[in-house]
Parts: C-alpha cells; structure tokens; sequence
C-alpha cells in the first residue's frame, strides 16, 4: 500500500478536519468555513479514500460540492475529477501496473492496495486518460 496519507496533508495546510455523524456522505469540503467533514466510525480505508476526495476539492480550488444540493453536468465532472485526483495520489503508476497484471479481482486489489473498489475502478480510468495524453490524438 502506498504511503500517500491525505489525513496529514489536510493537516499541514491547515484545514480541520471535523468528524460528525454525515447522513449523505462519506465527506465533504465546506469552502466558506475552510473545513472538511468527515463521517465518523469510517473503516481505515474508506476514510483515507474519502479524505483524499475531499483533498483533491481543496486542491483543484473548488468551492461547491455536488451532495450539497442541485446537481448539474459541471457538479458532476467536478466530482469525477476529484475522485481521479485522488485515484492518482493513492495509487501509484508501478503499484497500478503490480495489480492489474495479477489478474486478480477488483475488489482484492483494492483491499490490498489500500483503497476502496470504486478509487481503484477510477484509477485505471486516470490511467487510460494518461496514456491517451502522452500518445495523443
């Protein structure tokens, strides 16, 4: 598992992280209050998975969430790029390339690599936008 550890990252730029009983997420980046929600009673890895989501909003400078009400195609990428942006911090290009060449399923290689089944589904979609970007057109 890589060592990636989103949790001390919010910390060192300062962002509080609040743990509270969440109903409709796992997390969430409030960027008026510059603080991220937590759900408490997370499991390890759905935890840092989440923290790294909310990391990537912070990063990419976004300032609405998309469960925060009306949806629309722009809430909609934003989250797919977050969700990819974590995807790449939590797994790395040599430990993606470990995985998929063991054959085994989804949801063991997550386990293993530390990430829910949906980061690691999302990682090799990062992937194949990667290469597509270095092989071009």
């Amino acid at each position: 598992m890589n060592a990636y550890d989103p949790e001390a990252e919010i910390d060192a730029i300062g962002v509080p992280i609040c743990y509270l009983p969440l109903r409709d997420s796992l997390a969430a980046w409030d960027a008026e209050r510059r603080k991220v929600y937590c759900s408490e009673g997370l499991g390890p890895i759905h935890k840092r998975c989440a923290l790294a989501h909310e990391l990537a909003h912070i990063a990419l400078g976004d300032h609405r969430c998309a469960y925060g009400g009306t949806t629309n195609v722009a809430t909609f990428a934003q989250e797919r790029t977050a969700e990819l942006w974590a995807a790449r911090r939590l797994i790395s290009v040599v430990e993606l390339a470990i995985a998929y060449d063991s054959g085994l399923p989804d949801s063991i290689l997550a386990r293993q690599l530390g990430v829910t089944p949906r980061i690691y589904r999302a990682r090799l979609i990062a992937e194949k936008e990667d290469e597509q970007r270095w092989l071009g057109p």
